[in-house]
């Protein structure tokens, strides 16, 4: 559920979160995830599980590739520590989307 600061105005549900967490085994930082409602129902009609799910974080900068089962279990994890991410304005603006996602 969202709730905007100051309004108190309901928008809804934007994410669900997983049942479980992980401990990055590269930072040791407790992982928690949530996927978004859009994705889960794009996933739903097409039955592509396990869904890998990807969450960055840390200092410096890695990641934790999840698998996510249908009743949104974690059933796997990788860690990933070289990224590389494209410097194009179509990258950079679905990179300050998710990033600006208010969950």
């Amino acid at each position: 559920m969202v709730i905007i600061p100051k309004k108190r105005k309901f928008i809804g549900n934007i994410k669900q979160n997983v049942k479980n967490f992980h401990i990055c085994p590269f930072c040791r930082k407790k992982v928690e995830i949530g996927i978004e409602i859009d994705d889960l129902n794009q996933l739903n009609k097409e039955e592509y599980f396990p869904y890998p799910h990807l969450h960055l974080h840390g200092n410096p900068l890695h990641g934790m590739l999840f698998y996510i089962d249908k009743n949104l279990d974690i059933r796997g994890v990788t860690v990933i520590k070289s990224i590389e991410i494209s410097r194009d304005s179509e990258t950079f603006s679905q990179a300050i989307k998710k990033w600006c996602n208010p969950f």
